[in-house]
């Protein structure tokens, strides 16, 4: 079972992020990359899962919307809850998927793996968001800025539950 951070290394002016950054192979693979940096695998591994285990089309067309990334986390050892629609950052979930670029019309968006964690420099939180889009420069990979991020939406992640060896 993946264990989600707590913590970053942090220094005053800067921070490490506690997930490895995975980048999408293609415009459609975002759920595929945010879901490999979670569970720390291949961003090919959590493609074949998702075949094999949730019935994701080999090929596409294919969307992912909340019943198909909870499969999949499921699968990776992760729990994730409903979309909730996100009024100011303190409403995000320490770990989620934030619903970004969303076309209204088309009602769809993209997703990108925000982290809510202690720094190890100083009391306090550090927020960023990993996004593994194929056109984002190296340094916008790491976002630390949500002023805009009322109307968003946001699905949480935690681990699962193990049941223990009962009697």
């Amino acid at each position: 079972m993946p264990v989600l951070p707590t913590g970053v290394e942090s220094t005053p002016t800067t921070f490490t992020p506690a997930f490895t950054f995975v980048p999408q192979t293609n415009d459609f693979d975002d759920v595929f990359a945010c879901a490999a940096m979670l569970s720390v695998k291949k961003i090919e591994e959590v493609r074949d899962i998702a075949i094999a285990k949730t019935k994701h089309p080999a090929r596409g067309p294919y969307y992912f919307g909340e019943s198909q990334i909870a499969a999949l986390l499921a699968q990776l050892g992760l729990v994730a809850t409903v979309y909730k629609e996100i009024g100011r950052v303190a409403d995000i979930p320490d770990v989620a998927f934030l619903l970004v670029d969303y076309n209204d019309e088309m009602e769809m968006g993209r997703h990108i793996l925000f982290h809510r964690a202690k720094g190890s420099h100083a009391p306090g939180t550090i927020e960023y968001a990993l996004d593994p889009a194929p056109w984002c420069k190296p340094a916008d990979r790491v976002r630390t800025s949500f002023r805009n991020i009322a109307g968003h939406w946001a699905i949480g992640i935690h681990a699962m539950n193990t049941k223990g060896n009962g009697k």
